[in-house]
């Protein structure tokens, strides 16, 4: 009896001892001295009968973005700065067709000009802790703005946190093992579309390897709604916009273990916006990818 005692408390502190070795923190971990460099491809596309007969409305963004990350003097903290250095946009509408080039803005659209111009080049700074979790926000003040639509695009706050919100969506925020499911919910405000509220559940499915390391896959699915608007807080919409039920988004992510960085992910999305009573439902797909890891200059 005793053996048998023994043999099974050897048992159940190896089995605890593999169990915690498995265990990992799936989060972003931006390494000083680095820049990293990801390339975000979003298209959308407007399932509307009567614009369909009219060639339809759809919408193509091709964007690099650059995340410099540097100490924070006198603290353990990391700077993360943040810049899109270069954007392309196509838009077919009803067989027109407007584009922009960040690299050639002469030619642009004005009107995509007026909406993505502003963006290129601008800069604004998340404060990391050493543990990787962010603690603020830094060189907001020149992200201004801009008419979009009639109505305003996203200040320099929700910018940020749409950036923040987009680098974790999906992921846990406990360490987790392999097939570890989890829940997760995040409100995103977007003008001049107003506010967004995304939940869902996340799951650790397998470990993969991607380019000779290893990865583990996350797979995501979540819905979208409108969230309650909070007294006295306007949002920028110029709309009167909501998001009705059927709206619906499912993803996979490729986290590298070696790197705890995301390398890709996908996300495909139905929205079916309903804007002043009418139902717009439209698809989303958004392939986000890392480029490279350079060292800081």
């Amino acid at each position: 009896m005793r053996k048998f005692l023994v043999l099974s408390s050897l048992w159940l502190a190896a089995t605890a001892l593999v169990t915690a070795d498995d265990v990992v923190q799936i989060r972003a971990h931006w390494e000083t001295g680095k820049i990293y460099i990801q390339e975000i491809v979003t298209e959308m596309n407007v399932m509307m009968p009567e614009l369909a007969k009219a060639g339809g409305q759809k919408t193509e963004i091709k964007q690099t973005m650059s995340i410099t990350v540097k100490p924070d003097p006198g603290t353990d903290n990391k700077l993360a700065a943040v810049k899109i250095v270069t954007m392309k946009a196509n838009m077919s509408v009803m067989g027109q067709n407007m584009t922009y080039d960040s690299t050639d803005p002469a030619k642009s659209s004005p009107m995509l000009q007026q909406s993505f111009g502003a963006l290129v080049g601008k800069e604004f700074t998340i404060v990391y802790d050493k543990n990787d979790m962010i603690t603020g926000t830094r060189d907001l003040e020149n992200l201004v703005p801009t008419p979009v639509g009639g109505g305003k695009g996203p200040n320099g706050n929700q910018l940020a946190d749409a950036f923040r919100k987009s680098q974790e969506m999906g992921l846990p925020k406990d360490p987790v093992a392999s097939g570890s499911t989890w829940t997760y919910e995040n409100k995103i405000e977007m003008p001049p579309a107003g506010a967004i509220l995304i939940k869902g559940s996340g799951k650790y499915d397998s470990n993969i390897t991607v380019e000779g390391r290893k990865h583990a896959k996350i797979t995501m699915n979540g819905k979208f709604t409108t969230p309650e608007a909070e007294p006295g807080k306007d949002s920028g919409a110029a709309l009167p916009v909501k998001f009705g039920e059927g709206s619906t988004m499912a993803g996979e992510i490729a986290f590298d273990l070696e790197r705890r960085v995301v390398t890709k992910s996908e996300v495909n999305s139905l929205i079916k916006m309903n804007i002043g009573g009418k139902e717009i439902p439209m698809t989303q797909k958004m392939i986000s990818k890392l480029i490279s890891v350079e060292a800081v200059k």
